[in-house]
């Protein structure tokens, strides 16, 4: 092991240890090389480097190919200098090829534990025992002190949602940097937000009624489906919009399919719900 204690000589023994179970806490950069390999002696004092100023951010694990040669096939190594990052077990970005220092921490950046993510923690602790105003002012601290760190901005707007505070999201969205904005996951919040702007304060049992006493009052059920995503309660919010895709294509200009594929985007491909109503979508479509 070489003298910084994030930095690791792997083999066959510790590699589980090191490089696996240790990426369960922080991101572990894993890099294949070679005595004989110039573009790895290139590349080693950037590692180093990194390794010494983020101290205790990621672990360097470095692998000598010519030596292990089993757990370079078992990680399909195909040239080296290889280097492969690994958070929570998984592979979760990789090069080949000598690479530049800001290439390196663009990399791990997204991955890299900051002070904000420690505030962050704290807040989600205050959240699930019910304390929601420690909660929430710690999330806005989160959040103001680190405008970059996507995913403390995230949550604070998904919480502040939550509890029926679109003000507050809005505030935090539109004081992170442009090319924050145009990411997925933000262009997913404001989404949220917009359709939240749609519900206008409705009361969910007055629109209730008048679709118990008027089945097709499509514009309640797509009231009812805003208030419904403002308290993110997401699936009864679909089932209203497919209910207004069914009794009329046409209402809205095709509101009902355009609310889902909106809600689909918040959601994500990977939600449960977007995969069975794409389905009810298609079998309407088609």
């Amino acid at each position: 092991m070489n003298e910084n204690v994030y930095i690791f000589d792997i083999d066959e023994s510790n590699f589980s240890s090191v490089v696996i179970e240790n990426s369960h806490k922080i991101p572990v950069l894993v890099d294949f090389w070679a005595e004989w390999c110039q573009p790895c002696q290139s590349l080693l004092p950037v590692l180093y480097k990194l390794a010494e100023e983020l101290a205790g951010q990621f672990i360097l694990a470095k692998v000598n190919s010519d030596e292990q040669q089993t757990l370079t096939q078992h990680n399909a190594v195909k040239s080296l200098p290889t280097v492969k990052l690994i958070v929570n077990g998984e592979v979760v970005d990789e090069f080949t090829g000598a690479q530049t220092e800001s290439h390196i921490r663009a990399m791990l950046e997204p991955y890299l534990v900051r002070e904000s993510d420690n505030i962050m923690a704290t807040a989600v602790a205050e959240y699930e025992q019910g304390n929601l105003d420690a909660a929430i002012s710690l999330m806005k601290q989160a959040a103001e002190s680190d405008p970059e760190n996507m995913r403390v901005q995230i949550m604070a707007m998904k919480v502040l949602i939550e509890n029926g505070r679109k003000d507050e999201a809005s505030i935090i969205l539109e004081g992170l940097p442009n090319e924050m904005q145009a990411s997925a996951e933000i262009l997913a919040v404001k989404a949220q937000l917009d359709i939240i702007e749609q519900a206008g304060g409705a009361d969910i049992d007055v629109l209730q009624a008048r679709i118990a006493a008027d089945e097709n009052d499509l514009q309640a059920r797509q009231q009812l489906s805003a208030v419904l995503v403002s308290k993110t309660q997401f699936e009864p919010a679909l089932e209203q919009l497919y209910e207004i895709m069914k009794r009329d294509r046409g209402y809205g200009d095709d509101a009902g399919r355009k609310g889902m594929l909106s809600l689909f985007e918040i959601l994500g491909s990977d939600n449960s719900l977007v995969g069975e109503y794409r389905r009810k979508m298609s079998l309407l479509l088609f």
